[in-house]
């Protein structure tokens, strides 16, 4: 077990970081014992019930490893981050929609121009923009 080699011990049966820091995931571990210390997470583990215990583990090598990158904020601050970004693209996405609607209502309104004008209401000939430019220049 990475994380009792790293602290120097022998990995015990009843080991409470051996399900939660696999030694193929070595950099998990080293991150929560430099941020937390292994004290205080071995004593987070023990006092959650056994099934919240991965979450736990998973939550603090998260915040760590965002931690290590930016003491002051951690993940706080990459979640602020990302809320910036989903509110931009948000931002981004009305204002597609609107200039959607705006080319759409005035395709709508070339339609019903074409339908109109290309014949009696409720029938299309199929007027194109080069027959509809000329006759609605006809009705200014």
């Amino acid at each position: 077990m990475r994380g009792c080699k790293l602290l120097r011990r022998k990995c015990v049966a009843d080991c409470v970081f051996a399900p939660y820091f696999p030694p193929d995931q070595p950099q998990k571990f080293s991150c929560v014992h430099r941020v937390f210390g292994a004290s205080n997470v071995s004593k987070i583990l023990q006092d959650l019930p056994p099934h919240r215990r991965g979450d736990a583990a998973n939550s603090l090598a998260y915040e760590a490893e965002f931690r290590l990158h930016d003491p002051i904020y951690g993940c706080v601050g990459h979640v602020s981050n990302l809320s910036q970004n989903l509110q931009q693209i948000h931002h981004n996405l009305v204002l597609a929609k609107n200039e959607l609607s705006l080319y759409l209502g005035n395709n709508n309104n070339i339609n019903i121009q074409n339908t109109v004008i290309g014949g009696a209401a409720g029938t299309s000939r199929g007027v194109g923009m080069g027959q509809l430019l000329p006759e609605l220049q006809n009705l200014l």
